[in-house]
């Protein structure tokens, strides 16, 4: 029979914690964190970050309050551990009363600071360089996560990249061809809403593609009618908004995207992208602008290949309805 306090002295049976996403990942780690440090509350603020920072023990972002910002700010510009008084409540219950703000290892797209709080007692010294051996783990973890993030996203580029080479190359339809990118971009690079308007003689605008087209509001906007159609169009550049600022996409999105559709020498029409959730980055941004003089390659590409009565000798007829500004001003 085994002794009663052999159970007693023998190492703790502790319960595996599956972290599916990162934010559980992050929440075990800033447990363990918190148990190392001997804190109450623990988080972090991540400087040029529009991702919503985990926290342990807290239940609300403490960096909210005017005077934890200021020390945060003091801490990142003079790389020094601050400390101050505060009053945050805890999601146990009790009430923090002094926070430890220290900045992060700063790296080449990284910066911020961790903070830690405490009930009823300071810190000393010692804690102050507990805590930047936490906030170096913590940098390592960020510039870890940051990486994964910016490969999976230059895979899904890729893909999507290559996928709309492949509708563009084997395509029997423009606008089937061209709802296919729209449904594609939609899919692969999370987008909520994804519309390909080509543009008319008569400076209107003409859907050829949506997703989803069963929410889109069928309107034929004019470019001299919406600022952000008449910077895309005429000054040839990305222009970024909200969708309430753009009442030709679905209500239910937030930021938008406005991509002109560049083939030299005349613009064919615009890529307008749409999401809900988080705001567009840089990475979006930029692949914006590829997507859109992508597309605007398909669709010259596409207006200049023979019809099929051009092929049996009849008069040719365009493929696609396209005028110049020159060619307008000769109309006139």
């Amino acid at each position: 029979m085994s002794s009663p306090i052999g159970g007693l002295l023998s190492a703790p049976a502790l319960s595996a914690r599956r972290a599916i996403t990162d934010a559980d990942a992050w929440e075990v780690r800033l447990a363990a964190l918190a148990t190392l440090g001997q804190y109450d509350g623990l988080t972090f603020v991540a400087i040029d970050s529009a991702d919503v920072p985990p926290r342990y023990n807290l239940i609300e972002d403490p960096a909210s309050e005017p005077a934890i910002r200021a020390a945060v700010d003091q801490a990142a510009q003079s790389a020094t551990t601050v400390q101050l008084r505060i009053s945050v409540p805890l999601a146990d219950g009790r009430i923090a009363s002094v926070a430890l703000v220290t900045p992060l290892a700063s790296t080449e797209a990284l910066g911020g600071a961790l903070i830690a709080l405490r009930v009823g007692r300071p810190f000393a010294a010692v804690d102050a360089y507990t805590a930047v051996g936490i906030a170096e783990i913590v940098s390592l973890e960020l510039a870890r996560s940051l990486t994964a993030r910016r490969e999976a996203t230059e895979r899904r580029q890729a893909f999507a990249l290559y996928e709309l080479a492949r509708h563009a190359l084997f395509g029997d339809d423009l606008d089937e061809t061209l709802q296919s990118i729209a449904m594609l971009l939609a899919s692969t690079l999370e987008h909520e809403a994804v519309h390909i308007w080509l543009r008319r003689p008569d400076r209107s605008l003409s859907r050829h593609a949506a997703y989803p087209a069963d929410r889109l509001p069928f309107e034929t906007p004019r470019e001299n009618e919406h600022d952000a159609l008449w910077g895309a169009l005429r000054e040839r550049r990305l222009v970024r908004l909200s969708a309430a600022n753009a009442p030709w996409v679905p209500s239910n999105t937030g930021e938008v995207l406005v991509a002109p559709l560049r083939s030299d020498p005349r613009p064919l029409g615009i890529l307008v992208l749409a999401r809900a959730g988080a705001p567009y980055g840089y990475d979006d941004v930029e692949m914006a602008d590829v997507l859109g003089t992508f597309i605007g390659r398909v669709v010259a590409a596409w207006a200049r290949r023979p019809t099929e009565s051009s092929r049996s000798g009849d008069a040719p007829e365009p493929a696609h309805e396209l005028e110049t500004e020159e060619e307008l001003a000769e109309r006139s």
